[in-house]
């Protein structure tokens, strides 16, 4: 299929009461700056989004659907999603509306000097224990990683596409990218951008078993970045 500027990637599990709002918010913020598609991954959804999902893909060619058989989880999603996407450049976003289609516009000039931009939830509408317990995730995972990621749970990402889709992407390798694209030598900045409360739906994490995957994938990542092989020729 032939290549476009912009792919929206967008994992949607059991959203079923946001993702018609979700498509409205993206194509007004999107058509002004050229061809672009929004890319949704049904990860397995039984409550009624894959069909609502086919039927916007049908009303509007602009947006294409990829269904799972079963639940994969999100970093399968955007495997999926970027393997399948079309555009020169790629963002992210979540299904539930709480980060703002609307910021994309900003990130976007920053690739001109990075290959990827990540989103800081400023002003974050989540309960105290949720903003805690997201704060101690970040400052663990960037002291075993030796990063400063400010924010890596953002769904609010931008990529030059030749950037992300080098990344090899594993369970949990979502709140990584920023960390897996420095590996190979990619540039990555960060920005503030907006966060809204969630109005419809609930969300799909648990505190403790992020908490536990998050330190072992965080152990797996700093292994990784020992053992990774950097080497050039003169």
């Amino acid at each position: 299929m032939p290549e476009i500027e912009f792919s929206v990637v967008v994992p949607v599990y059991n959203e079923r009461d946001n993702v018609e709002r979700l498509v409205a918010a993206i194509v007004p913020v999107m058509a002004p700056l050229g061809s672009f598609e929004i890319v949704l991954v049904d990860d397995g959804s039984s409550d009624g989004s894959s069909e609502l999902l086919d039927g916007l893909a049908a009303a509007d060619p602009r947006v294409r659907v990829l269904h799972f058989v079963k639940n994969c989880g999100q970093s399968a999603a955007f495997d999926a999603g970027f393997r399948h996407a079309r555009g020169r450049v790629i963002a992210t976003l979540d299904a539930d509306l709480q980060s703002d289609p609307a910021d994309i516009p900003a990130l976007l000039p920053l690739l001109e000097a990075h290959d990827a931009v990540v989103g800081i939830r400023a002003d974050r509408h989540d309960t105290a224990w949720r903003r805690f317990s997201s704060w101690f995730a970040n400052g663990v995972r960037n002291r075993l990683t030796r990063e400063d990621i400010l924010d890596t749970g953002c769904p609010l990402k931008v990529f030059r596409a030749e950037a992300i889709k080098s990344v090899r992407n594993f369970r949990g390798s979502h709140r990584f990218f920023p960390t897996l694209l420095r590996m190979d030598g990619y540039s990555v900045t960060q920005i503030p951008v907006r966060h809204h409360p969630r109005t419809a739906g609930t969300s799909k994490y648990g505190t403790l078993d992020r908490a536990l995957s998050g330190l072992r994938d965080a152990l797996g990542v700093r292994w990784l970045q020992d053992r990774h092989l950097k080497w050039r020729l003169r």
